[in-house]
């Protein structure tokens, strides 16, 4: 059984788009996104979910990882594998993977259809994302 919140992650080359439940399971909210700089690498990422996860009390990762089609886009699922194994070894959480396939194209379809033009959505892309497949998640659990 799945426990209460549940910390979505949106993996990213770049950017690392975070979101959360409620404690009840049935809200994803969007939290931030945590970008690698030339100064903060892989492992303030690792950090900054680290704290996050203190914070708000997580019980639960979930981590998107998107289906393979092509073999072109076999890359992307390996690197999240790589991640997944420096979470287990910093955190004592069970991690869920789960398929995020379209989440971003949802995303930013729910952010121009709320007004927000390309340019200024860039910075909420990946939290929303992770918010949508964390509430797609959170939905499927209940039926």
């Amino acid at each position: 059984m799945t426990e209460y919140p549940i910390l979505a992650i949106d993996f990213g080359k770049k950017h690392f788009g975070i979101a959360i439940s409620d404690s009840k399971g049935i809200i994803a909210s969007p939290l931030e996104v945590i970008s690698i700089t030339e100064k903060r690498g892989i492992e303030y990422i690792l950090e900054r979910i680290s704290d996050i996860c203190t914070e708000y009390k997580i019980k639960t990762i979930l981590l998107g990882i998107p289906q393979v089609f092509t073999e072109a886009h076999s890359k992307t699922p390996k690197a999240i594998m790589k991640f997944k194994e420096k979470l287990e070894k910093i955190l004592d959480l069970p991690i869920i993977l789960y398929d995020e396939s379209f989440s971003t194209t949802s995303a930013q379809n729910m952010l121009t259809s709320s007004g927000s033009n390309t340019k200024s959505s860039r910075g909420k892309i990946d939290k929303v994302s992770a918010a949508v497949f964390l509430q797609e998640f959170l939905n499927s659990s209940k039926n």
